[in-house]
């Protein structure tokens, strides 16, 4: 991927967290990731803390999970900080989920899970057509609705959650002739 931009997004470490948090809710992409364990560990002495997980990659259940975490916020006190750790392309679902819900960017914390990127899942955007789809990609991909070859900026927009995609070759839009 290109070289970062002030828009690439930042995450936080575990030792960087506010510890001092009254409340806790934790938001984890699996339950039985190192990352989740560690931060339950360290959180456990917390007597407000409340761990959910989502149960299941599908797209329904995200649905569903974003309900439960909407209605854990509306009953939770002032003060409760929601970190969030997954994937880039989870954080994200989940950062906008919980600001929906009225919870300030400040009071929420995104850890990375395994720290590493470029070896997980992203959200692109295509600004050609508007669609948005999840790769591996570092680089380059296809766009799936459009098919034009798009190289993945290092610009993230907070608002999708997704790198921007724009056409790698404007000569060859539709990537290389067969």
């Amino acid at each position: 991927m290109m070289e970062a931009m002030h828009s690439t997004p930042k995450y936080q470490s575990l030792d960087a967290l506010n510890w001092n948090a009254p409340a806790f809710l934790v938001l984890t992409q699996s339950a039985d990731s190192a990352l989740a364990q560690q931060l339950e560990l360290r959180l456990q002495p917390h007597q407000k803390l409340q761990v959910l997980s989502l149960p299941d990659a599908a797209d329904e259940s995200f649905a569903h999970f974003c309900n439960q975490v909407q209605a854990s916020l509306q009953q939770a006190k002032a003060g409760m900080h929601t970190v969030i750790c997954g994937d880039e392309s989870f954080m994200w679902m989940m950062q906008q989920c919980a600001v929906r819900s009225g919870s300030l960017k400040e009071e929420i914390s995104l850890l990375l899970e395994g720290g590493i990127r470029q070896a997980q899942m992203k959200k692109v955007y295509c600004v050609h057509c508007g669609h948005t789809q999840k790769t591996s990609a570092d680089d380059f991909c296809a766009c799936a609705n459009c098919q034009v070859e798009l190289l993945i900026r290092s610009h993230f927009s907070e608002r999708l959650g997704a790198y921007m995609g724009v056409c790698a070759n404007a000569h060859q839009p539709m990537g290389a002739a067969s």
